[in-house]
């Protein structure tokens, strides 16, 4: 099955940049930037603060697994060096699109203005990509506690650096239970729908949220929503994102390992699916979660989730509602479609 997942070609769309910093990589650029407090840390110290090792007890606890990477991708060299890093990851697990999220607002502590960590981030982006094989696109983040105004002027310099074409849309995450409302944010989905971008938001990342995700899928109408998985909670919900084509883009792992979820058994993908409601699957961060995607796959599989034949098609179908022209959308269903008509699984 892992051979099977590993050879499978994959969309992904939903993941953090500051989620995936190699515990090797930290190690590096905190003696290249002279990080006190950083540098000097064991390899077994920086794989505790920044792999989650096991249940913790809340989303706040896994927030506070991105502080130590967020210091250090202070600078052009670390935003470079870790996309890079990514982009090249993605390639090697057949990750044939991806689209990467990250807050340029995060990387202005010494000295970058937004704009210039957005234009390292989105050029080394397009050019690992093109040599790697792999279709990139960016989501740019604003923050839930920043204002909607410093949201909005974070957006606009990014697409002002944009110079490739390939910051593809806005959403917003940060810590849900003190600031559970997404709508607070109305004016930055505003803007960033008149800037030609399109919309998602995270939400529902815990316990007893769907309400909230409810209420904010009609009043934000986005195009996707990052986690979202209490959404089963709610019939009527269910059939909302159903009619509208809203995805919901599931990081099991991540939802599991911050409590929300007992186990991929508990995780309500196959009954989201079931409802009609369309599904991605992702790994939300890669190394904090300690997961490649098709980690991510098999996981769900092996324990009884779904068959392949259905997580194959969740897959496809997720083609559908990637960040991306038209153009791209066919040639990923052609190579997916070629792929899968070599497989005896799918036939």
């Amino acid at each position: 099955m892992a051979a099977l997942f590993g050879a499978m070609p994959k969309v992904e769309l939903h993941m953090h940049l500051d989620g995936a910093v190699e515990p090797g990589t930290a190690a590096e650029l905190a003696a290249l930037e002279g990080l006190a407090g950083i540098e000097g840390l064991s390899y077994e110290g920086l794989c505790r603060r920044m792999i989650i090792g096991g249940v913790l007890s809340c989303q706040e606890e896994l927030l506070g697994y991105y502080d130590l990477p967020v210091a250090l991708l202070q600078s052009e060299r670390a935003l470079c060096r870790v996309t890079e890093d990514l982009i090249l990851s993605k390639a090697a697990d057949n990750v044939r699109y991806c689209e990467i999220r990250w807050a340029p607002g995060l990387h202005t502590r010494k000295g970058l203005s937004v704009g210039q960590a957005a234009a390292a981030v989105m050029r080394t982006g397009r050019r690992a990509g093109a040599r790697a094989g792999v279709e990139v696109r960016f989501i740019a983040v604003g923050m839930r506690g920043d204002s909607p105004a410093a949201n909005i002027d974070m957006l606009r310099q990014a697409l002002a650096a944009d110079v490739d074409g390939v910051l593809a849309a806005a959403d917003l995450a940060g810590n849900e239970r003190e600031w559970p409302d997404p709508a607070r944010h109305l004016a930055f989905f505003e803007e960033a729908r008149r800037m030609g971008l399109s919309v998602t938001f995270h939400c529902g990342e815990l316990p007893g949220s769907a309400g909230m995700l409810a209420r904010a899928a009609e009043r934000l109408a986005p195009d996707r929503i990052a986690h979202g998985a209490p959404a089963v909670q709610d019939a009527g919900l269910c059939r909302f994102l159903a009619g509208k084509g809203i995805q919901l883009d599931l990081c099991p792992t991540s939802n599991i390992q911050a409590g929300l979820y007992r186990s991929y058994m508990e995780f309500p993908l196959k009954a989201l699916h079931e409802r009609g409601v369309p599904l991605s699957i992702s790994t939300d961060s890669p190394v904090i979660s300690g997961r490649t995607l098709s980690e991510e796959y098999c996981a769900i599989a092996e324990n009884c989730q779904m068959p392949f034949r259905a997580l194959w098609q969740i897959n496809l179908a997720s083609i559908e509602r990637i960040f991306a022209p038209e153009e791209v959308k066919r040639r990923l269903r052609d190579e997916f479609r070629q792929w899968a008509a070599s497989r005896p699984e799918l036939a």
